[in-house]
């Protein structure tokens, strides 16, 4: 394995991942204490944040050297893992303080299942354009 390979290996969508956690990070500790204006700009932000980093993991396939199947199954393994933490990372840290607090938990099932709904059909789009593209 050469070093070009090793590179290509791990300039890959868990790195995009670990990126875009990091970003949520940063984004969600300015809300501590959690405010309410704080948490309305969480919840609209979370979802930005999650759509940006799912086409962020697509990335690496433009640098890829073959293996379109390893490379889906990594972005899926990946995005999944990174789909609920970013929801995590968005959702624990709006606090409303009163009964609102129960659309948090909400919020964190539609992130993620939007996500991977958006994610697999990104799979499935990028798949089909690699397999037939001229």
């Amino acid at each position: 394995m050469n070093t070009n390979r090793i590179t290509t290996f791990l300039l890959g969508p868990e790195l995009s991942w670990l990126i875009m956690y990091g970003l949520a990070l940063l984004l969600v500790a300015p809300n501590q204490p959690p405010t309410e204006a704080g948490n309305v700009r969480l919840e609209s932000l979370a979802w930005y944040v999650l759509f940006a980093a799912i086409i962020l993991s697509f990335a690496p396939l433009y640098w890829s050297q073959g293996g379109l199947g390893w490379w889906m199954l990594r972005i899926g393994i990946a995005g999944l893992i990174g789909i609920t933490s970013l929801a995590t990372a968005f959702c624990g840290a709006i606090d409303y303080h009163d009964s609102r607090n129960s659309g948090v938990g909400t919020l964190w099932i539609m992130l993620v299942i939007f996500g991977v709904i958006f994610l697999f059909v990104g799979m499935i789009g990028v798949s089909l354009y690699l397999k037939f593209r001229p």
